[in-house]
């Protein structure tokens, strides 16, 4: 568990606005420079202070209204534009157990990603450019940095386009709602029992609105850049429920790191250690 205290609001949204690309506020800071262990990190996340949600950005105004008067509560989906670099930054939801259930599989299959739904350090020497198909936008060209790796308990690719949002938790398959993160941050150890990565949120989101389907929960997640990296160092993820804000209330960082894999957060390249 890290602690982070005496930030400034300003330095809180640093990481949240669409064009900050090379400098850090001091709580970005902390989380970036937590050294990460897989022995006392084994399912890739850490609790940052007590699990105590702070949100940023307009969101925490969001929260704090529907906190005050429950009557506000419904349903949304803000995912912030790309940056100038390109990079995917934060998303923010109010999720209901009826827009969770709208992309339940008993519902909707799950939906391949598209082919523009490329995200940052996912291909070498990628330019961030305009789509003529489009008139946006978008990464194109380059070399794919993934591939199939063999690690200790671990066979596959190593990359995983890796949700802010989870498909689960009604979020959508572009670009502003993925990063390139590693198979860890993605999933843990990919244990049912003992969800890790991005997984540890979501699960614990998702089990908590099936048990108590008239609650809303609102759910923030901001990958953080170490200065103009491509490849986020990690994400930051504040979830609490709102008319009961007690009953489940997170604040972790999930590390972006693959025990047995350096990475290159500059490029997306990695080497086996």
């Amino acid at each position: 568990m890290v602690t982070l205290t005496g930030c400034m609001a300003v330095e809180q949204l640093a990481s949240f606005l669409p064009d900050a690309t090379t400098e850090n506020s001091k709580a970005d800071t902390a989380l970036i420079n937590t050294p990460f262990s897989i022995g006392k990190y084994p399912q890739n996340y850490m609790t940052v202070d007590n699990n105590k949600p702070v949100f940023e950005g307009g969101f925490a105004r969001t929260v704090s209204r529907n906190l005050k008067d429950p009557s506000f509560v419904s349903a949304s989906t803000d995912y912030s534009a790309l940056d100038s670099a390109g990079r995917t930054q934060g998303v923010s939801a109010v999720v209901t157990y009826p827009s969770m259930m709208f992309h339940s599989s008993s519902v909707v299959k799950r939906p391949a990603f598209p082919s523009e739904t490329r995200v940052s350090g996912e291909y070498l020497h990628a330019k961030f450019a305009l789509n003529p198909d489009t008139g946006e936008k978008a990464w194109r060209g380059g070399r794919n940095n993934n591939c199939i790796v063999q690690l200790a308990g671990y066979r596959g690719y190593l990359y995983n386009k890796s949700h802010l949002v989870a498909w689960s938790l009604n979020g959508d398959m572009q670009t502003h709602n993925v990063i390139l993160g590693t198979r860890a941050q993605n999933v843990g150890t990919n244990d049912m029992n003992n969800p890790g990565g991005m997984a540890y949120p979501e699960t614990l989101t998702r089990n908590y609105l099936q048990a108590h389907q008239d609650e809303a929960v609102a759910y923030q997640a901001i990958p953080i850049y170490s200065g103009p990296e491509l490849v986020p160092r990690g994400v930051h993820v504040i979830v609490q429920s709102l008319k009961n804000p007690n009953a489940l209330h997170l604040n972790v960082w999930v590390f972006n790191r693959q025990e047995g894999v350096k990475l290159n957060f500059k490029t997306g390249q990695f080497s086996l250690k």
